[in-house]
């Protein structure tokens, strides 16, 4: 091969380099919107007064297990926020739950996965998942561990759909902690995954420590947005 010939080979090889880079590039990247807004409403308490308690970030954490080709992946969404609040009806309580998830900084241990989930579901366009929930039925005043179940609506990568978790908690004086488990398909809030996932049905585990506030009113459903 000539000098000619060599150096057109060398042009068409740094052309299709980068092009696998351009599209690696913008197939990897999450974005930049940074919308931190959400349409989700915490439901309007109805007693006057209520316990409110504030999630700790540091204490807290949502783990989760993807299936990659039958292997199992493992992974951290951190908390970002919270509030967990018991508002009494009659002699038991009702569980009002809201929740910020920091998706932005999903940990797997690997730096590169951890690029592909963050630009599967655009984290820096949407960087966190927020979750607002009641209790399905009333749960007993006791400091002992109880069990019950959250209806609520989960928002990730700004797409919204009902999300039941099933719930093991334990109140000591001002002190909660709390154990939230559900399954969780990211197909219906438009999240895709490559094909060597195989799947987009993860299973979550949200272990949150919280701790009582004070005592806030009642907002009158009048007031409840629309």
């Amino acid at each position: 091969m000539g000098r000619r010939g060599a150096a057109v080979l060398l042009l068409m090889l740094v052309v299709v380099l980068i092009g696998i880079t351009f599209v690696t590039s913008w197939w990897l990247d999450p974005g930049d919107k940074d919308d931190r807004t959400t349409d989700l409403v915490t439901p309007t308490l109805t007693a006057q007064t209520a316990r409110v308690f504030a999630v700790d970030a540091e204490a807290s954490r949502v783990d989760f297990v993807a299936e990659v080709r039958g292997v199992q992946l493992k992974g951290v969404f951190p908390v970002e926020a919270g509030t967990i609040t018991l508002e009494p009806v009659d002699q038991d309580l009702r569980v009002l739950v809201q929740l910020n998830i920091d998706v932005d900084h999903v940990d797997t241990g690997n730096a590169a996965v951890d690029q592909i989930l963050r630009a599967a579901m655009a984290t820096g366009d949407y960087p966190i998942a927020f979750y607002v929930a009641t209790s399905q039925g009333l749960v007993p005043v006791t400091e002992e561990p109880v069990s019950f179940v959250l209806d609520g609506t989960l928002d990730v990568h700004n797409v919204e759909h009902a999300h039941t978790m099933t719930v093991d908690a334990q109140v000591v004086g001002p002190e909660m902690d709390a154990i939230a488990r559900s399954d969780l398909d990211l197909a219906n809030h438009g999240v895709e995954f490559p094909a060597i996932f195989g799947s987009t049905a993860i299973t979550l585990e949200a272990h949150l420590s919280a701790h009582e506030g004070v005592l806030v009113a009642a907002t009158p459903a009048a007031t409840e947005p629309q």
